[in-house]
């Protein structure tokens, strides 16, 4: 169950792969885009990342014809543990602007193989509406890249 307080959320995440892996699938655009998805219905068909302190980035989700595009700016790079990026909605303009998210890999086991617990921290976020957006949001990513990243 996600950790929520008015204007952040807080999950962890067990990916059945090397946290090398997994921080590689954050910020390469190809494998990004096969993951991120908040639900089966969604696709990204636009992923573009620019993975260094400073750079940009740029994705979108696609459903039924509506998208939604999220932009940002790398804040903290540290391979293979950390990732640290701003967050915006371009599309819609009126959602969350200037939230920041925290992406911690720390390596751990899984039936007896390397895995990576996930732990995802999205602050600043406007208020409870959108705080709960963006955790049913987070949580159906989460599980996908758990799913792509699945044996």
């Amino acid at each position: 169950m996600p950790e929520k307080a008015p204007d952040f959320i807080r999950m962890v995440k067990l990916i059945k792969a090397p946290r090398e892996k997994v921080y590689h699938a954050w910020i390469d655009p190809d494998t990004r885009r096969k993951w991120w998805c908040a639900t089966p219905e969604h696709c990204s068909s636009v992923c573009e990342i620019d993975p260094k302190v400073g750079g940009n980035y740029r994705i979108n989700m696609e459903k039924g014809g509506e998208e939604y595009v999220t932009v940002g700016e790398f804040v903290e790079l540290d391979p293979p543990k950390k990732l640290v990026f701003t967050w915006s909605w371009e599309k819609p303009p009126t959602g969350v602007q200037g939230s920041v998210v925290t992406v911690e890999l720390f390596e751990a086991q899984a039936d007896g193989n390397a895995a990576t617990e996930l732990v995802l921290t999205h602050e600043k976020l406007m208020d409870p509406q959108n705080r709960d957006a963006h955790s049913g949001g987070w949580a159906g990513c989460l599980a996908a890249l758990a799913k792509y990243m699945s044996p």
